[in-house]
């Protein structure tokens, strides 16, 4: 969804977030200021991005939310954005031949995240550009956001004007093969006690996990069939421990006494943030 707003001027405001389902992030980036290259120009404000996330942090600890960690690559999407604006001499998300907001973020950061936003601004300076921001509904909902915990400020100065691009993310952890199997797994035993049905012995299955895998590099949920007799499940999670909805009643079925679990992070153009694609084959 994507929110527009344009002040008196000299001072003009957009925002723009876009969501997937809300889960709480498991670990967040350690950076620093100094890690943003190759964006680093003389027109870069740094100080300026600096003051920007002290003042946002100091509002979200006001009200009750711990600080956004800086995100070096969040900070070079955010700048790359800045300077494009300061060339158009005007704000938006998306000009033309520009890569949207989602595709911005993706390529500049390695993060997982779960969702992102964006607020973008031109002032005078950094009072002004935070002020009108708090001052409009969407963006304080970005910058006050508890479904956010990673961001990246680029400020752009040209002459006396600054451009402003903030990039917000919900950062998640991401997992070994072995880790989200694990995760998986016990996920699938924690239901089946829940049905109060024996417990089934995992089994490794090389071909499952290929399974899995293939379905990542396709982009889609289509794979092979399971064997004669199994029961064969495939999904996307933005978490592995975290099963679909409607998956108990084919874990609590009687009969069942083993099955594999094959997982593949990835990056696609579906999920450009990454995702854990998932088989489960009960037997």
């Amino acid at each position: 969804m994507f929110l527009a707003l344009i002040a008196s001027i000299p001072l003009h405001l957009a925002a723009a977030g876009a969501a997937l389902p809300v889960a709480t992030a498991d670990t967040v980036p350690n950076s620093s200021w100094q890690q943003v290259s190759p964006f680093d120009a003389p027109n870069f404000d740094a100080q300026a991005e600096r003051e920007l996330l002290d003042k946002a942090n100091s509002d979200r600890a006001q009200a009750g939310l711990p600080p956004l960690k800086m995100d070096a690559g969040l900070v070079r999407a955010a700048r790359k954005h800045a300077a494009e604006m300061a060339a158009q001499k005007r704000i938006s998300h998306q000009f033309s031949g520009e890569p949207s907001p989602t595709a911005r973020i993706a390529a500049a950061s390695d993060l997982h995240l779960e969702r992102e936003g964006e607020n973008v601004a031109m002032a005078g300076n950094v009072d002004q550009a935070h002020n009108a921001l708090m001052a409009s509904p969407p963006h304080r909902d970005n910058l006050l956001s508890p479904k956010f915990n990673v961001a990246g400020f680029g400020v752009f100065r040209q002459r006396h004007m600054l451009y402003v691009a903030q990039d917000f993310g919900l950062s998640m952890a991401t997992y070994s093969v072995q880790q989200a199997q694990a995760l998986v797994s016990d996920s699938v035993e924690q239901l089946r006690a829940q049905a109060k049905m024996p417990r089934l012995q995992r089994i490794n299955d090389g071909d499952v996990q290929s399974s899995a895998c293939a379905m990542a590099q396709a982009d889609s949920l289509s794979g092979a069939s399971p064997q004669p007799g199994a029961y064969m499940l495939r999904y996307t999670s933005m978490k592995p421990e975290s099963l679909p909805s409607d998956i108990s009643k084919v874990i609590a079925q009687r009969g069942l006494h083993t099955y594999s679990a094959g997982t593949c992070y990835a990056r696609t153009e579906k999920y450009p943030h990454g995702a854990y694609w998932v088989v489960l084959v009960f037997y």
